[in-house]
Parts: structure tokens; C-alpha cells; sequence
């Protein structure tokens, strides 16, 4: 039975300060009858760069995102899960519809304006990481409790192209703040440029890794997440956020081999998706 609620109501998104439409910026779902039932929660985040080259992106998750969550199948627990989706300094579509600048700001009382652009991915972590409601009393008893924050650009990890200096130091500075807080980090490139050195950065912030830019050398450890690349297609994005929900939900790991070429993932499974239609086959 698939636990199918989203946050609608109004009295309830009045309350949280949410958008009552049908695709709002927090939804509720997962694949257990309910959330006292559910074998582990999950509090994930997803946080978009909100420039124009992201629109088409932002459209094609915002039209998946809450039929995924609500009919969600996990291969390896029953989880109930909280998502809230962010434009990084801006909006977008009706599920990326607040402001993650916005929301830090009423959070810390803009004491660390960390955000200044939309392309802001590293910033966006750190802010997450710090100032998110992350709320662990949602799991009680022997349900096991995992957070995670998922992060979609198309350039920088700090204020877009080019990638220079800032880009590394804000993405150790992403990678260190998930690590310590034991978050998953995920980063999700969802459009053309996947080459060095946008893609292989955005790698590395999330499952580890070294860089070297100008000499100096940058160190990044494996949060627990994964890395996701490739376009997106109604197929692949339905599939890509499944599978990163379901690996989230199920406490994570190392799944950072980015598929080849003439891989399962040019067909619409994703980086992730391989692991798990692999999982599924097993489990019958």
C-alpha cells in the first residue's frame, strides 16, 4: 500500500508558511501506509539553480515530483518522506515556488547572507546544512532517520561560469558541512556541461574526491550521496528522482560511478538507476 498524502490543506501550508496549491514547495509522501509504519524517514532537500538555462529542468522536475513522492516504490525499506524543493535566489515552477535565500534570511535573521546568486549551488549546502528545519523527533522508535540534500546547477558551484577559485573553496566548504553534519549530499547536473571542470567538481563535493586548480589542491570526502548527470527526459526524470529518494531512504552509500557512455542511463535510468534496477531484479 502506497502512503499518497501531500501537504494541501491550507490551514496546514498556512501554518508552515507554505504554498497551498496542488504542487507546493514542501510534499509528503513515500512508500509506507503511513509515517508511524514506515521503516525509516527521510528529510530530503532540493535546491536549483533558478537561471534561465535551468528553466526547461526546473519544468520537466516540477511536473514529476509529486507523482514520484506520492507513489514511490523503494527496493529496500519502507520510508516516509519529507521533500522541500528551493530555488536557490529566486523561483521557478510551481514546486521550486520559495526562495531559499528568503527562507535562510527569516531562519538566521540574515546574519550570514552566505546566498547571493542563483547559481549559488556550494552556498546553498552550507546554508542547509546550518539553517534547514532538520527535525529528528520525526523518527521515533526503531525507525531509522536520514536527511539529505540534493543540489541542481548547470555551471558553478559559486556564482556560475566560469569555474575559478571560488567554485573550489565553496564546494570543500559544501562537502566539509554535509560530511560533519552527517547529511547526503547529492549533485545533480541536469543539463549539457558534464566535462571538466563543472562536472567532475560537482562530483567530488558530493562522493569525494581530488581537484587541483592553480596549484592548489582541494580534498573532498564521500557524504554518503551520489552524483547524477545526463538530460532530462519525462522518463529519466521520474526515474532519477525515484532512485534518489529510494537511496537516500535507505541510509545511502557509495553509488558514485558515473554510467559510460552506451550505459543503462542513456536509455532513461541515470546514474542511480542502474544500481537499483539491479536491486530490483535481486528482489524477486
Amino acid at each position: 500500500m502506497h502512503f499518497k498524502k501531500l501537504l494541501a490543506s491550507t490551514a496546514v501550508a498556512a501554518a508552515l508558511g507554505l504554498s497551498s496549491a496542488a504542487n507546493a514547495s514542501l510534499l509528503i509522501g513515500g512508500d509506507a501506509a503511513n509515517q508511524a509504519s514506515a521503516t525509516s524517514i527521510l528529510q530530503i532537500v532540493f535546491a536549483i539553480d533558478t537561471s534561465g538555462s535551468m528553466t526547461d529542468d526546473i519544468a520537466s522536475i516540477g511536473a514529476k515530483a509529486q507523482s514520484v513522492i506520492q507513489n514511490l516504490s523503494c527496493p529496500t525499506t519502507d520510508c516516509w518522506v519529507q521533500a522541500r524543493f528551493f530555488g536557490i535566489n529566486g523561483t521557478s515552477g510551481s514546486v521550486f515556488n520559495q526562495n531559499l535565500r528568503t527562507y535562510i534570511d527569516s531562519r538566521n535573521g540574515a546574519l550570514v547572507p552566505t546566498i547571493d546568486n542563483t547559481e549559488d549551488n556550494g552556498p546553498a549546502v552550507v546554508d542547509l546544512v546550518n539553517w534547514y528545519e532538520w527535525d529528528a523527533s520525526l523518527a521515533t522508535g526503531t525507525q531509522n532517520y536520514f536527511r539529505a540534500i540534493v543540489t541542481i546547477g548547470d555551471e558553478g558551484t559559486q556564482n556560475g561560469d566560469p569555474v575559478n577559485t571560488a567554485d573550489y573553496e565553496a564546494a570543500v566548504l559544501a562537502n566539509a558541512a554535509a560530511k560533519a553534519a552527517n547529511i547526503m549530499l547529492f549533485s545533480w547536473v541536469a543539463d549539457d556541461p558534464t566535462s571538466a571542470p563543472f562536472g567532475p567538481l560537482m562530483q567530488a563535493m558530493a562522493v569525494g574526491g581530488t581537484q587541483t586548480y592553480l596549484g592548489t589542491t582541494y580534498n573532498y570526502v564521500d557524504t554518503g550521496g551520489a552524483y547524477i548527470s545526463g538530460p532530462l527526459t519525462d522518463v529519466t526524470v521520474e526515474q532519477q528522482l525515484e532512485d534518489i529518494i529510494c537511496f537516500a531512504a535507505s541510509g545511502g552509500g557509495n553509488q558514485n560511478t558515473v554510467p559510460e557512455p552506451g550505459s543503462l542511463a542513456l536509455i532513461g535510468l541515470g546514474a542511480l538507476g542502474l544500481a537499483f534496477s539491479r536491486r530490483r531484479k535481486q528482489s524477486h
